[in-house]
């Protein structure tokens, strides 16, 4: 194991472990340096590893947006259990964050997501930016995606050049659509707290008005709304 976690930088070729990753099924994939505001519980595991899956085209023109698909989540998983055995293997730590639909199971990591978001490592891997809405926005594929994350020790290099600022710039789309008024149309920046973003107690209430209303605690509108990646 010493031996295997001293291989030459040189042998982790992030093309190679991309094209395994997109062999197992990933459609949006990068690796991001994410030592910057790492919390301590996770020191070490600075190297992040950001997958996606996209979702598929709505057919229905309900109120909300569907964005909770059991299907990709779990497919997100076995890619990620793919990935932390080829890390496994190769000697390397590793802790996998699983999609955020994990937050409402019973389970350990579901503790984990408040110390580290998706949001963050697929930023420091240049897969988007945060958009006004608060959500991760794909250039090619809006705010249209499930994501998933393994942080590891293992020295990939960077796959892309890091957002640090939004790029919605005059649009204000999602500001417009919000039912609840809980976007505040504030550009992000990587210092940006997220709280002048959203207003995250009026975006909860219209969750809660939705499941008086239509039977479903989502809204989704935002996701929409957004223009980024849409098909026109």
């Amino acid at each position: 194991m010493r031996q295997q976690r001293h291989i030459d930088q040189a042998k982790l070729d992030p093309a190679s472990l991309l094209e395994k990753i997109k062999a197992w099924g990933g459609e949006v994939v990068g690796i991001g340096n994410v030592s910057v505001g790492l919390p301590p519980d996770l020191e070490g595991l600075s190297t992040a590893i950001s997958l996606a899956l996209t979702h598929p085209e709505q057919q229905n023109e309900n109120e909300i947006y569907e964005y909770r698909y059991p299907e990709i989540e779990q497919k997100l998983e076995d890619i990620q259990k793919n990935i932390a055995k080829q890390l496994r293997v190769d000697g390397w730590r590793f802790l996998e964050i699983p999609p955020d639909s994990s937050k409402q199971r019973d389970r350990l990591i579901s503790k984990i997501h408040p110390l580290f978001p998706h949001k963050t490592a697929a930023t420091c891997a240049g897969l988007g930016w945060i958009g006004k809405s608060g959500l991760l926005i794909s250039p090619c594929y809006g705010p249209r995606l499930s994501w998933a994350t393994v942080l590891t020790n293992a020295p990939y290099q960077a796959t892309g050049q890091p957002y640090i600022h939004g790029q919605c710039g005059r649009c204000n789309v999602c500001v417009r659509e919000c039912p609840a008024g809980a976007i505040s149309g504030i550009e992000w920046s990587r210092c940006t707290n997220y709280t002048t973003m959203i207003d995250i107690v009026s975006c909860a209430q219209q969750l809660e008005n939705n499941r008086i209303t239509i039977g479903e605690l989502a809204c989704g509108k935002c996701i929409k709304a957004c223009r980024c990646g849409r098909k026109i």
